[in-house]
């Protein structure tokens, strides 16, 4: 069962959280505010999962090297060490796991607008607080997905409340917006029981693709029709 609000306040006293997902809480680290910190959900506030997921979790607790955050963090340094300043712009660095008051946590970055607030995530943008139509938006996905494919990155989790949404700049490619990953860890962990995608260049391409073209195609049913239909 997922924690309230007040629940969450209770277990992180004083931390500023950004964001609540299926495994994790994010909150803004109050020493560097350009910064944030990633904890691992108790098991009873994680989202309900098939018995994959269960098993996954399961192991995480168990051996902290197989948990959420040491996923992301091998995720990340794996790309780092491939890519190394291509990767800036496009995925969130991690630093580290560091202690804090509220127990262990993933150190990264927070990807900030101009103003200093955290970066809104697509989902955000699509269900809670739209502000851009989906012309745009379907072109910064049209620019991710190209930058994935020239890079052969393998994150085929391209989910709306793992990206955030950030000016482009003139000129750039992406409608005057870009998407930063919040979240790499399924660049290196499978939902397939045989990731023949992870073996084949060419079916991790097609995967890419059509996991993008489904991402395009939520943007234009969330954002068609009269905000009262959405």
């Amino acid at each position: 069962m997922s924690a309230s609000p007040a629940q969450d306040q209770e277990r992180w006293p004083g931390l500023e959280i950004i964001a609540r997902g299926a495994n994790r809480l994010c909150g803004r680290d109050p020493a560097h505010p350009g910064a944030c910190l990633k904890f691992e959900l108790p098991s009873g506030q994680r989202t309900p999962v098939g018995l994959r997921q269960r098993l996954r979790r399961w192991l995480g607790r168990r051996f902290p090297a197989l948990g959420d955050n040491r996923t992301e963090l091998r995720a990340w340094r794996g790309l780092r060490e491939r890519l190394g300043a291509q990767l800036d712009g496009r995925i969130a660095a991690s630093h580290g796991i560091v202690a804090t008051v509220w127990g262990p946590a993933l150190h990264c970055d927070c990807v900030c607008l101009a103003d200093g607030t955290p970066a809104p995530s697509l989902y955000r943008l699509l269900f809670e607080e739209p502000r851009y139509p989906a012309e745009p938006l379907c072109a910064a996905v049209d620019a991710f997905e190209a930058w994935l494919l020239a890079h052969d990155v393998p994150l085929f989790d391209l989910n709306a409340g793992n990206l955030v949404v950030v000016p482009a700049g003139a000129g750039q490619p992406g409608g005057g917006l870009r998407l930063v990953c919040v979240d790499a860890k399924s660049v290196v962990t499978d939902k397939e029981i045989v990731p023949l995608s992870r073996w084949s260049r060419r079916l991790r391409r097609r995967k890419i693709a059509r996991r993008a073209q489904r991402l395009r195609q939520r943007i234009l049913n969330a954002l068609s029709g009269p905000p009262s239909l959405r």
